[in-house]
């Protein structure tokens, strides 16, 4: 299963909005207050039944006092759609139930299954159930709810939650974690369980007995009623976890606050994987999984790497994963426009109701730029190192630079080793973008290996604000050029007779070096041409290419080592 859209009329501040969710990995973030629990509200309104406990088991319910949105002047409803997406491999008992329930044959491929909630101001819930665009008899669509809500379609973790999932094990506090299991091993431990269930309840007699001996010495009588937990041990399954460190194995709740949040997480997915991989087709429906702030008591680096892990995770087993985070670390990076950002419609100061940011195009850096605290422009020269899936980066000064390196990398020149293959070479935009330290060090979580190159003219501006992220020169960046005048840019590497060349035949472009309104133009024109004429030929010799296969040698070895 797959939600697709979730629409809202007068819902809380959610006053006319409709959202659109990945079908892999999604993130919704926002400033505090901006409407993130609203949409996990209705996550769990439509499919979670209540808590796993006899004493807590009533479904949600839309409540219009509560939930309508306070500043509508008339009563008008609530309205609550959700589109969502079937899929015959992964959810075959859902089709098969309510296609068996409406009289409907499933058409062939993926079926859209629609649930609109109309709630009025006398809190009458109405709910409108359309299957293959065909709507279902009034008659049946609480049947539909009910197995939905019924199926444990929704692992919903908060990460900044405490879970007191604790039992004592050998005199020794543990922490467990609950396994869900499918509905067939439900039945073989339910057969098995009866007799423990016979055991119990004379042990609970003997118990009550003693009990009841020992609080009748009190000066009111009370007499003592005890019940076991109806099927507890067929509808979960204590597990304890311990982690190893390398030849130390340690229970889960002795580990820091971040790991044990990263471990509850991943088992939540692996959840949700299991129950469609193993499920039989007559209950087999896929679950989706939402993570409130799974940044929590991570490091920056650590949550970089674990941001790229539920990426990898929702896409390798097809299971849809929507996170709500306040970290840029944990944005989908890849397709930014899975990334729903969030805000408040501001009258007279006051906050009204909830917008979506639009992420798309070229709003794609808005969620980062939000969650950084910089301005959005600032990104737009890294739009192509977001796509980059290679581990190995080299941050080049501008589009000129990349195009001279990935020469190296393509291009068979003699007497010089070339760029390494898996290296992606990617342009940041020229050197001021490196003094935004917050910036850079963001991009470089991206990847496992980074290296960042430019023109030796900018060493003096550059170098201190990279040495306050902790880079020191030619370990982590490298100035490029000759310390010569005219030479320190990557042109001053270029060997001596494509500068005469060029300079040669462009005259007057060289000439309006000297004319301030038209240097930066007459550079640029020039920058160009020297790479085109560079380009033409492959039998340099070595001490022509010097520069470049001495710069080339360090950034091989520095990525690599």
């Amino acid at each position: 299963m797959k939600l697709l859209i979730i629409r809202t009329r007068n819902y809380r501040t959610l006053r006319d909005i409709s959202f659109s969710f990945s079908r892999g990995y999604c993130t919704l973030s926002g400033r505090n207050n901006a409407g993130k629990s609203s949409v996990i509200r209705l996550l769990s309104a439509l499919f979670l039944k209540g808590e796993d406990y006899p004493w807590d088991s009533d479904p949600f319910r839309f409540e219009y006092k509560e939930d309508r949105t306070q500043w509508i002047e008339h009563n008008e409803n609530i309205e609550v759609t959700y589109e969502l997406e079937l899929a015959p491999p992964d959810d075959p008992a859902l089709i098969s139930f309510i296609a068996k329930l409406a009289d409907i044959e499933p058409p062939p491929g993926n079926i859209e299954l629609h649930l609109q909630y109309v709630v009025n101001d006398k809190d009458e819930t109405r709910l409108i159930v359309t299957f293959a665009g065909k709507e279902i008899e009034a008659k049946y669509t609480k049947d539909v709810e009910r197995k939905i809500r019924d199926s444990n379609l929704l692992f919903l973790y908060n990460s900044t939650t405490r879970h007191e999932d604790f039992y004592f094990r050998s005199g020794k506090r543990r922490m467990f974690y609950d396994f869900v299991m499918s509905e067939e091993e439900r039945k073989a431990l339910d057969e098995a369980g009866k007799s423990v269930d016979k055991r119990l309840r004379r042990l609970a007699r003997q118990h009550k007995e003693g009990l009841n001996s020992i609080l009748g010495r009190l000066s009111e009588r009370y007499d003592v009623e005890l019940s076991q937990l109806e099927k507890y041990s067929a509808r979960r399954m204590p597990l304890g976890i311990s982690l190893k460190d390398k030849h130390i194995e340690v229970p889960l709740d002795r580990w820091g606050s971040g790991t044990q949040n990263r471990t509850q997480i991943l088992m939540a997915i692996l959840q949700a994987n299991r129950i469609k991989t193993t499920a039989s087709s007559d209950e087999k429906i896929t679950p989706i999984v939402v993570i409130e702030e799974p940044e929590a008591f991570l490091h920056p680096s650590a949550q970089s790497e674990f941001g790229r892990i539920l990426k990898t995770l929702a896409e390798d087993m097809e299971v849809q994963i929507i996170v709500t985070t306040h970290s840029p670390y944990m944005l989908n990076r890849e397709e930014p426009s899975s990334n729903i950002l969030l805000c408040r419609q501001m009258k007279r100061g006051q906050a009204y109701e909830t917008r979506i940011v639009d992420t798309t195009a070229a709003g794609w850096m808005a969620p980062f730029a939000e969650h950084l605290g910089i301005a959005a422009p600032e990104f737009s020269s890294w739009r192509p190192l977001f796509s980059s899936y290679k581990s190995k980066v080299l941050l080049v000064e501008g589009d000129i630079d990349r195009q001279y390196f990935e020469l190296f990398q393509h291009q068979a020149f003699e007497n010089v080793d070339g760029l390494a293959k898996d290296i992606s070479v990617v342009g940041y935009g020229g050197k001021d973008t490196l003094k935004n330290t917050v910036l850079v060090q963001f991009v470089m979580s991206k990847f496992d290996k980074v290296y960042i190159t430019y023109d030796l003219d900018a060493h003096e501006d550059v170098k201190s604000a990279l040495a306050r992220l902790g880079l020191k020169e030619t370990q982590h960046f490298l100035p490029l050029g000759v310390s010569q005048a005219g030479k320190d840019c990557i042109e001053g590497m270029l060997p001596a007779r494509i500068l005469a060349a060029v300079n040669g035949r462009e005259t007057d472009l060289v000439m309006s070096l000297g004319d301030a309104k038209r240097r930066r133009e007459a550079k640029d024109k020039l920058k160009k041409l020297y790479l085109e004429e560079f380009a033409k030929h492959t039998d340099y010799s070595k001490k022509e290419l010097e520069e470049f296969g001495r710069a080339i040698r360090t950034i091989n070895g520095k990525l690599a080592s």
